[in-house]
């Protein structure tokens, strides 16, 4: 027992000083390694950061700005209506016949009462004139019978039967002539006749059109307002019409009629307003914008349409900041610029402060349109700087710089409601 302890001994000892030369040359190796990541990562930091300073700036955006105004403005209501005909219909014929006759050109004025179309009529006619002979008999007869019954040569019922048959040819001639007329087309207002539908020797069924007649001054305008404008509107106010086919021209009228039923569906009510029309401008089914002008001022804050964007999360504007950066000097620099700055009067060795341009984004609240411009209710004072276009080469506080011209100034934008 002895003896192999005394043999163990020295081999445990060799073993536990191999285990740690090992666990030291590992420790060392691992030191290393992770010193030399420790430098590289700084050397690489260092040098990125050196280059990003010393490389070259994106430059400003090029932007165009507009400042937003403050005005009066009188309140007034939007709407979208259509153009209608005080008096318009379709021509038509009550009875069927051929056409024989077209008095009038596509196009024109007619008076009312006018003869159209005359449709024939020449079997009618003929039955008048039969019916207008055996009328004239009948008054014959009566009269001879009317003289005998006064000498008490007839009967009284003799005379009453020959009445009755001058009574019946009269309503016989009657209805006659009122066959004769329904076979002419007559003007029932004076107005302005359109393309003609129909020709010469054409068979006309009462169902047919032979054209359009519209009376067009003066004319009407029916649009729809919301349910909450309802106490606002009332007969008499005035109104401004603009159409697409006279984009330059505004056409005034005034309120003539206000519907008292709000439609369910859409919670709106109509309108019409009366114009003149003596021009002819203006025609049945045009798609018109209208402007109902309501006493009272207002003041508000307004900027061009064109600097607002309108996104699924809102509407928002960019407006141009002005940012005091301070230009720092580098410590290599720093000897060249105080030996160049030696002779400045100034004694000044420090950089100069300058004001940089940058875009900023605002969420807003709009209102109404008119003209180019649009209401701010929310989000932008008066005399903030709001851009108008480039917008898309910008986001918040990226640098800008103001343009001298305006690429979208002439573009013209239409009122609409808020």
């Amino acid at each position: 027992m002895d003896s192999s302890t005394q043999v163990s001994g020295p081999e445990q000892t060799a073993a536990a000083k191999t285990r740690k030369r090992k666990t030291a040359l590992f420790t060392s190796i691992f030191l290393v390694i992770l010193f030399v990541a420790a430098v590289s990562t700084s050397y690489w930091y260092f040098t990125a950061k050196g280059k990003k300073s010393n490389g070259p700036r994106r430059p400003p955006a090029t932007v165009t700005v507009a400042q937003a105004e403050q005005q009066t403005w009188q309140r007034e209501r939007t709407g979208i209506g259509t153009v209608r005909a005080i008096q318009g219909t379709d021509l038509t014929s009550e009875l069927a016949g051929k056409v024989i006759e077209i008095l009038f050109e596509s196009g024109k004025r007619v008076r009312r009462g006018e003869l159209l179309v005359q449709l024939d009529a020449s079997s009618e006619k003929a039955e008048l004139e039969s019916i207008e002979a055996e009328l004239k008999q009948a008054h014959s007869n009566l009269g001879r019978v009317k003289e005998l019954l006064q000498k008490d040569a007839t009967t009284e019922e003799n005379y009453e039967q020959m009445m009755t048959e001058v009574e019946r040819l009269k309503s016989s001639a009657d209805r006659q002539r009122a066959i004769i007329e329904k076979k002419e087309i007559l003007a029932p207002f004076s107005g302005e006749i359109g393309i003609r539908q129909i020709s010469l020797g054409q068979y006309l069924s009462p169902e047919t059109a032979v054209a359009t007649l519209q009376q067009l001054d003066p004319i009407y305008v029916d649009f729809d307002l919301p349910e909450q404008d309802a106490g606002l509107i009332k007969e008499g106010q005035s109104v401004r019409i603009s159409v697409s086919a006279h984009p330059k021209h505004v056409f005034r009228g005034s309120v003539i009629a206000v519907n008292p039923l709000i439609e369910e569906s859409t919670r709106s009510f109509k309108v019409r307003a009366q114009l003149g029309n003596e021009e002819r401008k203006l025609r049945p089914g045009m798609f018109a914008q209208v402007v109902v002008e309501i006493s009272g001022d207002r003041e508000v804050v307004v900027i061009p349409q064109t600097a607002v964007a309108f996104n699924a999360y809102g509407k928002s504007v960019y407006f141009v900041q002005e940012q005091e950066a301070q230009q720092e000097a580098s410590a290599a620099d720093r000897p060249i610029k105080n030996n160049l700055n030696q002779g400045d009067s100034s004694g000044k060795n420090r950089s100069k402060q300058k004001a940089s341009l940058i875009a900023r984004r605002a969420f807003i609240e709009t209102g109404e349109r008119r003209g180019k411009l649009i209401e701010i209710r929310k989000g932008i004072e008066p005399g903030t700087r709001v851009i108008t276009s480039g917008q898309l080469k910008i986001d918040d506080g990226i640098p800008v710089q103001i343009a001298r011209t305006d690429a979208a100034r002439d573009v013209e934008a239409k009122a609409t409601s808020p």
